[in-house]
Formats: structure tokens, sequence, C-alpha cells
């Protein structure tokens, strides 16, 4: 039987790599990062690794044509993403806010409006966005002083969030379904290893994220069945840190 068509991108580490990993039995996958994922490709059942980056028209047209010969495109997981460190924003270089702003939130514009077409041609079909935590809340980071913040991050992801909500709305008729997961602090190589602990005993559920919970929320928004009524929602995977 042939195997439903995913992209996942940010696929070559961290939550992009669990993600791929936690779908791999289901989907047929084409696994886009800006770094060599071949690797990861390699280790599952049918996957193809696409070097591409997001905020290239032609980059993200190719990555879609690369999942459209495997088969009508039912879903994509949009995962790809950056960070810097976190300063007062009236010391923030403006190069730093345009590049966290172009990858994380013009990098999502340019990859939905690259698979609207197919994932509308594939329908019903499901897209999912990895936003955060800080696009409700901010970002001053955990235990770090306030006067130092990623005001970058926070407004990228915050953007990511209206847009999936902005595709939500028009793509509804179409049978495309479009939602976001927002993890909260999550081990990966994003935050220092050394401060997972500390971190996770400030958590009500008193542990870090991984990013295989963020994997399974993923799966169940992509899921017909258990998600078929669901679109235009943000869920929150953050163990408490955010309750709403």
């Amino acid at each position: 039987m042939d195997r439903p068509v995913a992209i996942v991108t940010g696929a070559a580490n961290n939550i992009g790599r669990a993600i791929a990993e936690e779908l791999a039995s289901t989907y047929a996958l084409v696994l886009v990062d800006r770094a060599d994922a071949s690797g990861v490709a390699s280790g599952l059942p049918q996957a193809v690794a696409v070097r591409a980056d997001v905020c290239s028209e032609a980059d993200c047209a190719n990555a879609v044509a690369s999942a459209q010969r495997l088969g009508p495109l039912k879903a994509l997981v949009h995962a790809a993403g950056i960070t810097q460190p976190a300063v007062p924003i009236a010391e923030m270089k403006l190069h730093d806010w345009e590049q966290v702003l172009r990858i994380n939130l013009t990098g999502s514009f340019v990859l939905a409006q690259a698979a609207i077409p197919a994932l509308i041609a594939g329908a019903p079909s499901c897209m999912v966005m990895v936003s955060s935590r800080a696009g409700k809340v901010g970002y001053a980071g955990f235990g770090q002083a306030l006067a130092a913040s990623k005001a970058h991050y926070a407004a990228s992801k915050a953007g990511v969030n209206s847009l999936m909500r902005s595709l939500a709305i028009e793509l509804a008729s179409s049978g495309v379904r479009v939602n976001v997961v927002a993890p909260g602090a999550v081990a990966t190589d994003m935050i220092a290893k050394e401060r997972w602990d500390e971190i996770g005993s400030a958590v009500p559920l008193k542990r870090i994220g991984t990013p295989v919970d963020i994997a399974r929320a993923a799966r169940f928004l992509l899921d017909p069945d258990a998600a078929g009524y669901i679109t235009g929602h943000v869920l929150n995977v953050n163990g408490g840190t955010l309750m709403e």
C-alpha cells in the first residue's frame, strides 16, 4: 500500500529529526534542511533528503516537487528555525533581528506558499508549524536576568502563530487544516546541556521537554482521525509553564 507523503523541515537534528522519526512508520518522507539530512533518511523506511534554504522560493518549490514525485502531499511539518543569544533589546543588532525573522517567519511564509497548491491537491491534508511558548509570552530566558531577552525569536514565533491562523482561515474550505505546536523549553542544542536539570526543576511537571514530546504532538495534529476537526489551533506543549 502506498504511503501518504509528508515534508518535514529542520529534519537533520533536534525537533525536526524527532518528528521525522515519529512519522516514519506512516509516511513517505521528504526531509528538508540546510544541513545534510541523508544520514537520517537512510535510517528510515522510506525517506529522501533535500538540502534547501526555507527562505528560497526555488529551494522550497524543489522540495515540494520532490514530495509530489512520491505521491500526493498529505502533510507538511515545518520545524526549521534558529535563535540567537539573549541580549537587551537596546543592544540587539539589526542583523541578528533580521536573520531570525527571515528564517523563522519569512521562511515559514515561503515554504507554506510553495506547498499550498500541493496540499490542496492532496486534500484532506494538514500543515503543522513549530512555534514556541515565547511567541505568546515573550522570551526572557529561564533563570536569566529579565533585562536580557530574545525579542527577535519571540517576535518571529508570534508571527508564525498569526500566519498559521491566516492560513487556516484561507485553506479550511479546501480541506487543508493548519495548526501550530508551541514547545516550551526542550532538551536540544539550543539550550546548554548543563542547564537542562535547572530548567526542568522550574517546570510544573518537573522535567524539561524532549524532542519526542513535540514530535508526538505534531503526529496527533496530523492524524485526520484524532484531530480532523482541529484547525487554527496553537497546541501548548510546555509541561505546564503556560496554561490557557
